[in-house]
C-alpha cells in the first residue's frame, strides 16, 4: 500500500505465519525498511511480505525489491 508523503515512512508487518521466531520476523523487517531507504525517496508505504525471505540471498531479495519499485512508477 502506498499513501503519498513528504517523507520516507516504510511499515513492514510481518506475521507469526511467516516464522513463529521473532528474531526471523525482525531480521524480515529490517531486509524490507534498508533496502527501501535505497530505493524510495518520499512516501509512506505498508509491506506485507508473503512468506519467509530471511534465508533469500539479498542480491536477489534487491533485484526484486528494484522490479517492484519499478512497477509502482
Amino acid at each position: 500500500m502506498y499513501l503519498s508523503s513528504d517523507s520516507l515512512k516504510v511499515s513492514a508487518i510481518v506475521s507469526k505465519k511467516i516464522s513463529k521466531k521473532a528474531v526471523i520476523r525482525n531480521k524480515i523487517k529490517r531486509r524490507i525498511r534498508h533496502l527501501a531507504s535505497i530505493y524510495l525517496k518520499t512516501g509512506f508505504f505498508i509491506v506485507l511480505p508473503k512468506f519467509d525471505i530471511s534465508e533469500i540471498e539479498f542480491e536477489r531479495l534487491e533485484n526484486d525489491f528494484k522490479k517492484i519499485v519499478d512497477k509502482i512508477g
